[in-house]
């Protein structure tokens, strides 16, 4: 997607894709082993399409890989598996470099949440955990320092309501081995709910009071999902108009850990989703502090 491309390019002040080569370190045990990850460019999207022009849009599928079962190393505890993932994804050079750019912020929403509602929440309660969404997720997030209206896809539409929005989105995190659906496989249930939750981050900044409810979500799903693997998600708000953010990403589940050889992230999903940010938002109980 160009919009994503010219986000980190201008970003990193050199020529560059998005997705640079990913290279990490296996975990403490295996630190003595380097593997290098590549996401490929995928090709543009254009902001200014109207949104039922969006399901042409098509995205580069990487090229096949051995979707062999993961052999992750089993620490002898939740916190040491915990602390094992925390520190695999900071090694990242993806990580490493969104880290290095002022445009980015970085934060992990789950532990920002008010603790009273946690444990009701679908994500950072019932599916977080050993064997679950092991760790909070990771996220990095660039605002637009501006907007400009775009063009109008006909005469007769209104520019004074619709604009660019440049927010741009990583999410990082672990899926573990218990949100199978067939075995071996993870739910696909559950890629839409990790679409839904880094979206509806990602379109927060183009909403007054910061909130916005999903009104459509589409998922096209192009390679099994696999357990335990780290996976990156990449969003981006491509059109804004009045209450109506619209939201792009992909999802890639990185290989699995510990064998020391090169291989290829894999694309196992594409989402687009419509947000509306409700007349009632002001109301709401806020969900995370500050």
């Amino acid at each position: 997607m160009s919009w994503l491309t010219k986000t980190i390019s201008s970003l990193a002040k050199r020529p560059s894709s998005v997705l640079r080569p990913i290279t990490r370190q296996s975990l403490p045990q295996l630190q003595h082993q380097q593997r290098t990850y590549h996401l490929t460019q995928s090709r543009p999207v254009h902001p200014s399409s109207s949104p039922s022009a969006q399901q042409s849009t098509t995205t580069t599928v990487l090229h096949e890989d051995h979707l062999t079962n993961p052999n992750f190393p089993t620490p002898t505890s939740t916190e040491n598996e915990q602390t094992h993932i925390d520190t695999l994804i900071s090694s990242l050079t993806l990580v490493q470099s969104l880290r290095n750019n002022p445009s980015y912020k970085e934060s992990r929403p789950h532990h920002s949440m008010d603790p009273s509602l946690r444990s009701m929440h679908f994500v950072a309660g019932s599916l977080a955990g050993k064997n679950k969404v092991t760790v909070a997720p990771f996220m990095w997030m660039s605002n637009p320092s501006s907007r400009s209206p775009s063009k109008p896809s006909s005469p007769s539409a209104s520019t004074d309501k619709e604009e660019l929005a440049g927010s741009h989105l990583y999410s990082i995190f672990h899926i573990g081995a218990h949100l199978c659906g067939h075995p071996g496989y993870v739910h696909g249930g559950l890629l839409s709910v990790m679409f839904d939750e880094a979206f509806a981050r990602c379109v927060s900044t183009s909403f007054r009071s910061g909130s916005g409810m999903t009104a459509n979500l589409n998922v096209d799903f192009r390679k099994p999902a696999l357990p335990g693997r780290l996976y990156v998600l990449e969003a981006g708000t491509v059109r804004v108009e009045g209450r109506k953010a619209w939201v792009e990403g992909r999802l890639v589940c990185l290989p699995e850990i510990g064998n020391g050889e090169e291989g290829e992230g894999v694309m196992v999903a594409e989402a687009r989703a419509l947000f509306v940010e409700p007349k009632f938002a002001e109301s709401m109980i806020p969900l995370y502090r500050g």
